[in-house]
């Protein structure tokens, strides 16, 4: 009986960490693909167009003459011309 819950316990186990590397690494990809122009859309549901990228932050307009400055880890998404 002991044994059936200790393998249930590291299956649930294994398919958390799994899971966890999963998101790091789509998070990964998703800061690697942003580029100057591109529309995205912070965690905070902050909306704007990348003006610069630096080595860990980035420079969005999000309107016309405001500028912020982010770290890339705060983008939860990439706009594309459907989405808008």
């Amino acid at each position: 009986m002991d044994l059936i819950l200790l393998a249930v316990l590291a299956a649930m186990i294994l398919l958390l960490v799994n899971q966890n590397r999963k998101r790091k690494r789509d998070a990964a990809k998703l800061v690697d693909t942003l580029q100057v122009g591109a529309n995205v859309v912070l965690h905070a549901g902050i909306k704007g167009k990348v003006v610069a990228i630096n080595a860990d932050d980035l420079d969005i307009e999000t309107t016309p003459g405001t500028k912020i400055k982010v770290l890339k880890q705060a983008v939860r998404a990439i706009q594309t011309a459907e989405e808008k």
